[in-house]
């Protein structure tokens, strides 16, 4: 038997593709046309990674698949060339980056080729090829001569270690994304693009597209869009008057009367203008410096919040005119809102921690309304409101708490208490509904819990209670009791419950709340419901309040985002010259299309100094002057590497015209029809590249606002241990060395074998065998199916018998199951399963009995399990994700044509279908049995005939059944 040599076979079609020029891409648009796309790579000189490996396999398959399927699928790969790490890279050895960069391509693409991985390399876009720029220089041109880019000074993210400014979007957990440096503020002048000018089509347009939910929810958040008003509260100096305003934006003015006090940033320019009245302005400045050291994602994401209260200055309450203290916080940010906000700590989670801290009173002015279902207001009843008390009793000695059962036709289970007497305290209150309804004594009051409103009809009283419930926790000190009155014994009992029973006891909406409250000690209430201690607005709906508010203290309606204009300006030498030089008066010109692109020069010393490399450069200072006048200087500046990888997809299409970034005809083929790349590039790359297309398409570059019409994402790949893979940590899987070892076409069936494209992957070399001995078997029954099949000593009809694709065989009919489930996993890109399907496939071939075929002129009977077409229908399902294994045995088979070129097949619809399916029957998810059900039975007779089940009775006996889910053919799961 011949061996497997995955070397010798993968080396042999590797260079065939390429000689044959297999790969080339045919751009013809006039066929079904199918755009599928990687995230680019950015070349640095470790070479792929497996994350790489696991992305451009999921790809690579996918587009290998459509093209079988009659689509020319323009599936192109280039490399995010310019960026910080070639630079440091020469900073350390002295090799420029144009060098060091232009060799790891050329491994990059090595790599890729050792793959299997079907690039047209002449087609692809290395973003620091001038080329390539040039475009990149023209888009920026074109933004600013439509006002979507401007300069400004600000206070921005600074890298003290890579020497240059960065987005927002690139600091991560307070350090710099790519160093892992802390990051500092510092204020520089820069070039923004106006992404803010797309704050809600970047919202509202994700309903268009096939994207990840996390992944639109991720970028709603970041956008940051909320709707609220801005109010105005005065200041008030102790030292003399002060005409001094302080605007704020809320998104909760309806909480306005529950503002006790105020937070400037850190930067608010008020501070300063008050610094003569401030009378601890030492402690503030030294407040303010010690911030000037944190990142904003630092800050907001801070766990303790810290802060100074400025002494000498207060502010005034607009609401009811009352002074409250003004704090200076970093966890208040300057580009947010306004960079000052009234704080309400009963209403919001960061205020509250800051109170408690501080010691500042909270003061709750929105209460939720709960109903009561059970008994509903009545519109013919009289409506009566009071404060009812709700009383938790806790026993220590048996931890547990007492409530009531009530015996009546009302159906309630509540918390113990009654309504508020005339001239009692709350406390009071308590200890006498405690002593009439469960006639304990003694008993100890802890704390109030917190405070709701409730509303039903009171069916004992006949009448309609609106209650402001105040929620209490008491303990007993021991069981000394009187007898309690006999007509409140026959309304309810007393009944004392584990913490683990309450949940399912309680029925009331008041006193569920009220137990939730007590067990998260939380008084913090962030959803609508009716105002209280809101002076003439007590009583409104939340919603109703917020216009009314807000008009009473004379604000106005806003809508605030988060989102903030794109820094591009980077103080760097590597990367895309911003196309711009300033006259002698210091006036920003651009550099019109004839100039471009505007080169970047090589006589640059790269060592950063905190200003751009470019300013020593005399060949850029001399240019700049030759063309433009005595006296005129270039920007020094370069352009962040996100603006390249923004739009480069725009390129592929037309990577070698030199006249237009993309003709007209070949913008046919946009936008992307899928795109597969890592999750970690939701608030970047994503993100600007949204608002490239969609200020391209309001220019009239593009006639399209979306650029990705379906996104999926890779999991990270992982050692063995399940950590993620490092330099430091020693544990990099180098995919030369598993390609040596197991070959491609193991590794790439591997990576996507071992989980959902989407999760994590761990990288065993144990399972990688598996996989590579799944393909040693199929190779293994190809040649053993050959010394069986030779057409020169058949007869006709067993050759008619080989080339009959409707064989109505156990094997054939098993087989067009696994073509319809990897067809299927396929579209939905469950590679996976798909595999999964293949190697069961291999398996029961493997085990089922051989066929008579007949016999040959009195020789021994013909056996056979599976028929020529059938098994090159199956190596055209396999040939995706293992093109060298298959493309071997295809051309042993006798054909001259490459596999990748034959259709994809189609299932037989009769083959596939099954009369029988044994079905898995769970009660709350845990299996409790299996079933047999015919093929078409209906939903309800399943679900029947699994309640009926023996073995699942008595996991469902005497207990209320909420719901039965089905998955057809699968399984059922009971939940009760």
């Amino acid at each position: 038997m011949k061996k497997y040599d995955h070397k010798k076979i993968e080396k042999k079609w590797q260079e065939k593709w390429e000689k044959d020029n297999i790969v080339k891409i045919d751009k013809d648009d006039t066929k079904k046309i199918f755009y599928m796309l990687d995230m680019f790579p950015y070349p640095s000189g470790d070479g792929l990674h497996m994350g790489h490996t696991e992305s451009y396999t999921a790809s690579d398959v996918y587009t290998r698949f459509k093209t079988m399927q009659g689509f020319n699928v323009l599936h192109p790969q280039g490399f995010d060339a310019f960026g910080l790490p070639a630079e440091n890279f020469a900073i350390k050895t002295g090799i420029k980056p144009q060098v060091s960069t232009a060799q790891n391509i050329s491994n990059f693409i090595r790599q890729m080729k050792s793959l299997g991985f079907r690039y047209d390399f002449d087609e692809k876009v290395v973003t620091y090829d001038p080329k390539y720029y040039k475009w990149t220089q023209w888009l920026f041109s074109k933004f600013f001569e439509n006002d979507l880019v401007y300069k400004k000074t600000s206070k921005i993210n600074w890298c003290e270690s890579c020497q240059t400014g960065i987005a927002n979007e690139q600091v991560v957990g307070g350090e710099c994304e790519r160093c892992g440096t802390q990051i500092v503020l510092k204020e520089i002048p820069g070039w923004f693009f106006k992404i803010t000018n797309f704050a809600d089509a970047l919202i509202d347009d994700l309903d268009k597209i096939d994207w990840p939910e996390y992944t639109k929810k991720n970028q709603i958040n970041w956008v940051g869009k909320s709707k609220g008003a801005k109010i105005v509260f005065k200041v008030k100096s102790q030292k003399s008057k002060v005409n001094e305003e302080i605007k704020v934006f809320t998104t909760r003015p309806d909480t306005l009367f529950g503002a006790t006090y105020m937070v400037l940033s850190p930067e608010h320019k008020l501070i300063e203008e008050l610094k003569e009245r401030i009378e601890n302005w030492d402690e503030i400045e030294r407040y303010i410096i010690e911030t000037q050291k944190k990142s904003e994602m630092e800050r907001v994401e801070a766990k303790e919040k810290t802060g100074v209260e400025i002494t000498g200055i207060k502010a005034i309450n607009p609401a009811n005119n009352k002074e409250i203290p003004i704090f200076v916080a970093d966890y208040v940010l300057d580009g947010y809102g306004t960079g000052a906000i009234m704080a309400v700590p009963a209403h919001d989670e960061r205020d509250y921690e800051f109170a408690k801290k501080y010691k500042i009173p909270v003061k709750e002015v929105v209460l939720p309304v709960l109903v009561d279902t059970i008994h509903p207001l009545r519109e013919d009843k009289e409506d009566e409101r009071r404060i009812n008390i709700n009383v938790i009793l806790f026993n220590p000695k048996n931890n547990k708490y007492a409530f009531l059962k009530w015996n009546t036709d009302l159906g309630w289970t509540t918390t113990i208490g009654g309504g508020l007497k005339e001239n009692e305290t709350y406390e009071e209150a308590g200890r006498r509904e405690l002593l009439e309804e469960t006639g304990y004594k003694n008993v100890k009051f802890i704390r109030e819990v917190g405070n709701c409103i409730g509303k039903g009809f009171a069916k004992h009283k006949d009448i309609n209670r609106i209650s402001d419930v105040v929620g209490l926790y008491f303990e007993l000190e021991d069981d000394e009791q009187v007898d309690v009155d006999e007509k409140e014994k026959k309304q309810h009992e007393v009944v004392w419950l584990t913490e683990k029973e309450i949940k399912s006891f309680l029925n009331v909406p008041t006193s569920v709340y009220i137990w939730k409250l007590f067990k998260n000690c939380n008084f913090v209430y962030l959803d609508k419901g009716e105002l209280v201690n809101s002076g003439d607005f007590t009583g409104l709906d939340s919603e109703e309040a917020k216009q009314k508010i807000t008009e009473f203290v004379g604000g106005e309606l806003a809508t605030n985002y988060r989102l903030r204009d794109w820094n591009v300006s980077r103080q760097r030498y590597w990367g895309c010259p911003i196309p711009v030089v300033y006259s002698p008066e210091g006036k920003a010109k651009l550099i019109s299309e004839e100039h471009l692109p505007w080169l970047l020069p090589t006589d640059v010393d790269f060592v950063p100094t905190g200003e751009s490399p470019l300013t020593k450069s005399k060949e850029f200072k001399e240019r700049t002057e030759k063309i433009f006048g005595k006296g005129w200087t270039p920007e020094y500046d370069t352009m962040d590497t996100f603006v390249d990888s923004s739009w480069y997809f725009l390129r592929y299409p037309d990577a070698n015209n030199n006249e237009e970034f993309c003709s007209e005809s070949r913008k046919a083929w946009l936008p992307v029809d899928l795109y597969i790349g890592g999750a970690e590039h939701t608030y970047m790359h994503l993100l600007f590249s949204r608002f490239f297309v969609k200020a391209m398409k309001q220019i009239g570059l593009l006639n399209f606002d979306e650029p990705f019409m379906k996104l999926r994402h890779q999991g990270m790949v992982l050692d063995r241990e399940g950590k993620k893979m490092s330099k430091s940590k020693g544990n990099i899987v180098n995919p030369d060395d598993m390609v040596e070892r197991f070959g491609a076409d193991a590794v790439r069936t591997y990576m996507l074998f071992v989980a959902p494209l989407e999760d994590e992957v761990m990288w065993n070399e144990n399972n990688i065998i598996g996989v590579y001995r799944f393909l040693e078997k199929v190779w293994r029954y190809v040649d053993s199916w050959k010394v069986n099949y030779n057409e020169d000593n058949l007869t006709p009809e067993i050759i008619k018998l080989h080339n009959d694709e409707r064989l109505d065989t156990n094997s054939n009919r098993e087989l067009h199951k696994t073509i319809k489930k990897v067809t299927s996993d396929l579209e939905d890109l469950k590679y996976n399963t798909a595999i999964s399907e293949m190697m069961k496939f291999i398996n029961f071939i493997y085990k089922e009995k051989k066929i008579n075929l007949g016999s040959l002129d009195g020789k021994e009977e013909f056996w056979v399990d599976l028929n020529k077409v059938g098994l090159e229908t199956f190596l055209k399902i396999l040939a995706p994700f293992a093109p060298h294994i298959t493309e071997e045995i295809w051309e042993s088979l006798g054909h001259t044509e490459s596999i990748h070129l034959e259709e994809w097949p189609e299932h037989d619809q009769k083959l596939v279908k099954d009369e029988k399916h044994t079905i898995v029957v769970q009660v709350n998810g845990k299996v409790r049995s299996e079933m047999e059900i015919e093929d078409g039975e209906d939903e309800e007779s399943v679900k029947e005939k699994a309640l009926k089940g023996e073995k699942v009775q008595k996991w469902i006996e005497d207990k209320e059944i909420k719901k039965i889910i089905y998955i057809e053919n699968k399984l059922v799961n009971i939940v009760v």
